[in-house]
């Protein structure tokens, strides 16, 4: 493909026309257009300044299902809302053991559960949380439900995505199969926002797809067509700015460019849109009109040929001048017969 004609193009989101840093859209003064309609736009992000403003729990997923069982108290299912934030490890067990205390307790005073006798801990050297009730007078289970909306901080604690897991004293006849200690499978992972991806609503990707799983029940695949302009590795720490340049390009088939929407998800749910908090960020666009081959092109033309050898070129030359020579012979006999007649 040649390149007819290169836009550059600077953008911060607090010059958008409409919206916000999450989303935002800008009107172009001089819409891009191409010269050609066979052409076609081809665009990449060469450089993005993203601030890390956004939380790793945040409205999307700081919410936990869980279920109490306890033939004392009886049965009770609830949720626990962790506040939004970024957290260490630590910091996270502190978090779910006064959620979950304080909701409890709204059972009642009878269960008489307090932050001791919840046993969270970490480990080092495995990289894994373990959970344990003690000191109770009574059995009691709890359930964590890392189904939906559960799974970012299942996940943020070493366990498996959209499973069920349980911890307490083990008791008999009680609805799930529970242990005296829990153990997580997996390492935590207290940050699992490891990529931001700005999308656009504008643009026409001609191919360009995400989540490409084969269709288990049907035949062939399923895509989904993607809106991604350019994908952000979250590679520093939070309240920094992440740098990040891209020579990945993409054709659009767009015809024509006068506004473009932006907005930001995270790579744990491709439809929410992240929050900035408020503040903004950069990024360069590179818009090439570039000239498309043609379907045909070349189909007219012979496939390459082998090299033909030295010694039977030599050959041919001696064969044509020999059958020159015989002509010109002819010619002259013919010629001569003329002459006499």
């Amino acid at each position: 493909m040649e390149v007819v004609k290169s836009y550059s193009v600077y953008l911060n989101t607090r010059e958008a026309n409409y919206g916000d840093s999450n989303n935002c859209t800008f009107l172009f003064t001089t819409p891009l257009v191409l010269t050609n309609t066979n052409n076609r736009f081809r665009i990449s992000t060469p450089m993005v300044e993203l601030p890390y403003s956004f939380s790793q729990l945040n409205l999307n997923n700081q919410i936990l299902p869980y279920s109490w069982y306890s033939a004392t108290n009886g049965t009770y299912t609830s949720s626990i809302t962790f506040p939004e934030g970024n957290y260490n490890i630590t910091q996270l067990i502190q978090a779910i053991i006064d959620l979950l205390v304080a909701d409890i307790l709204l059972l009642g005073t009878s269960t008489g559960i307090t932050s001791s006798n919840f046993n969270i801990t970490y480990s080092s050297t495995t990289g894994k949380t373990s959970f344990q009730l003690t000191g109770l007078a009574y059995t009691a289970t709890i359930l964590l439900n890392l189904n939906t909306v559960g799974f970012v901080i299942g996940t943020m604690f070493g366990f498996i995505q959209n499973t069920q897991v349980a911890f307490g004293t083990y008791t008999t006849g009680v609805p799930v199969t529970v242990y005296n200690l829990l153990t997580s499978p997996n390492k935590v992972m207290v940050n699992p926002i490891t990529s931001v991806f700005i999308r656009s609503e504008s643009l026409k990707f001609e191919s360009n797809y995400e989540a490409v799983v084969r269709n288990i029940v049907g035949s062939g695949f399923n895509f989904q067509n993607s809106d991604i302009v350019c994908k952000i590795p979250v590679n520093t720490l939070p309240n920094s700015i992440i740098y990040t340049r891209s020579d990945q390009k993409a054709i659009i088939s767009n015809k024509e460019i006068g506004e473009l929407n932006l907005y930001v998800s995270d790579n744990l749910s491709p439809t929410f849109s992240l929050d900035l908090q408020g503040l903004n960020y950069g990024i360069y666009f590179l818009f090439e009109e570039v000239t498309m081959p043609q379907l045909n092109q070349y189909k007219d033309k012979l496939p390459n040929v082998l090299e033909i050898p030295r010694d039977l070129l030599e050959e041919r030359k001696r064969l044509i001048d020999d059958l020159k020579m015989q002509k010109d012979e002819l010619e002259k006999e013919i010629e001569q017969k003329k002459s006499l007649v």
